[in-house]
């Protein structure tokens, strides 16, 4: 190989477009080194093409240096000139740049590449770069990260070596990387890379349990979402392992799940194997769900019997006690208000009361139940403020209590209220709230309230369940 030393103007030098590296970085102390000392190392150059009549000669070792020559103003510079063919072009550039420490790693692995890709065999490249074949395997990985993925990210010049490793890692999967690769320069890298990871092992699993699966003549459902189950077949049974490992299970499953052919999902490294329904099953499940639904239909039923009769109920207690609460006489008010005060403290057997009972604290449907058994209602009824409480209403409360011969009246009016308040059409069908009802009842009966037969079946439990009422 012939050598020449010559001067070459630096406008008829220019940059080598595969030099690995691509940033020759700040060359200001190179360049005023350079202009007290002069070039003390020549440029490697090759010739290139003829420009205006002129030799054009393209750069191989010494970017840094011509960058900093021309910034020190120099018009012509020292050069080797030597004919090489583009691998030995490339052979000398990557060892040139891979005995400085500011080489990148993807600048030196795609230098690799380049060597690569004109023939150089791996061992070759580990050999003239002092570099371990495992090494040089891992920066060819790198070098095959595409350039819509090193393009996609402003950050991702700032990857790091590991990093860049990591988006190698997904190479088989170009969206993955890309994905990855939009994480570069956020706090969000490594949870992106472990959420990836366990995608592409999701998908190897799928994958390798098809094929088990196809060997078996079984597919994968795809069509509806993954846990609603089928119509005509029974909820899933499920399996997790090893795909080669399926075969055994599958047998068994099989065995106690003879009839039909099973639907088949996945669900992450889940199988999940709904089995189809037999005639005799289908039968079976569509009694059930005629007896549901004709139990639902008697509980709609009587529900609404309830509701019915406790509205009749409710309209003629409230009728007849604003009717006759100005003609209890002082007996009638104090046998009264001392059981309902009595039944709303401590409740009766098996229901408490204030004391204990938070069902009690009622307040807004107390004032509904007073405003309908008081001949006057109060003045503030804005349920929405606890209305009964409201200073209008406990200034008229107070004011009525000291009514000369109205105050047992009134306690028994708010007491009656307090009680209206609990009784709802689930009361009727629930033998501790009816025990409520019949001391509530007993009390009325003794001021003379005419209990009709419907009230006296509802109290006897002409409403309760069949269960209940067998108990």
């Amino acid at each position: 190989m012939a050598i020449n030393i010559i001067d070459i103007n630096v406008k008829n030098l220019i940059p080598n477009p595969n030099n690995p590296r691509k940033d020759v970085g700040d060359v200001t102390e190179l360049a005023d080194s350079i202009k007290e000392q002069g070039l003390q190392q020549a440029l490697v150059v090759t010739p290139d093409h003829e420009e205006h009549g002129e030799r054009m000669f393209r750069v191989v070792i010494g970017h840094r240096r011509l960058a900093a020559c021309k910034l020190a103003g120099l018009e012509s510079v020292p050069c080797i000139v030597r004919e090489m063919n583009a691998r030995t072009e490339r052979e000398l550039m990557l060892v040139e740049n891979c005995q400085r420490s500011d080489l990148t790693p993807l600048e030196e692995a795609d230098g690799y590449q380049g060597l690569l890709d004109l023939g150089a065999g791996v061992g070759e490249l580990a050999s003239k770069t002092g570099r371990s074949e495992s090494f040089v395997r891992g920066r060819l990985r790198i070098a095959r990260i595409p350039a819509d993925v090193r393009s996609g990210s402003e950050a991702f010049a700032q990857l790091s070596l590991s990093q860049l490793d990591d988006l190698a890692e997904f190479e088989a999967y170009p969206d993955m990387m890309a994905e990855l690769a939009s994480m570069a320069g956020t706090k969000n890298w490594d949870w992106k890379r472990g959420q990836l990871r366990s995608r592409v092992r999701v998908e190897a699993w799928q994958q390798s349990m098809r094929t088990a699966l196809e060997a078996l003549g079984l597919t994968v459902d795809v069509s509806a979402s993954t846990w609603t189950t089928p119509e005509g077949y029974r909820y899933y049974n499920t399996w997790s392992g090893e795909p080669d490992q399926f075969e055994k299970w599958w047998k068994k499953w099989h065995e106690a799940n003879p009839y039909g052919q099973p639907i088949i999902r996945f669900s992450d490294c889940t199988v999940l194997c709904f089995p189809q329904l037999s005639p005799e099953e289908i039968a079976e499940r569509d009694a059930k769900s005629e007896r549901r639904e004709r139990e639902k239909a008697a509980f709609q039923e009587a529900l609404a019997a309830r509701k019915e009769f406790n509205r009749l109920a409710y309209t003629l207690r409230t009728d007849w006690i604003r009717k006759h609460a100005t003609g209890f006489n002082g007996g009638q008010l104090r046998k009264a208000t001392t059981r309902l005060s009595l039944l709303a403290l401590t409740g009766t057997e098996l229901c408490h009361g204030l004391i204990s009972g938070a069902s009690w604290n009622n307040i807004d449907n107390v004032l509904a139940a007073y405003n309908l058994l008081a001949a006057t209602p109060l003045p503030y009824d804005d349920t929405s403020d606890r209305g009964l409480w409201h200073e209008q209403n406990l200034t008229e409360l107070h004011r009525r209590q000291h009514v000369e011969g109205a105050a047992n009246r009134e306690l028994l009016l708010i007491l009656c209220a307090q009680i209206e308040a609990l009784i709802k059409p689930g009361t009727w069908a629930d033998k501790d709230d009816i025990d409520l009802a019949q001391t509530y009842y007993h009390t009325l009966s003794d001021l003379g309230y005419p209990t009709s037969d419907e009230e006296n079946k509802a109290l006897n439990g002409c409403f309760l369940p069949e269960d209940d009422e067998a108990e």
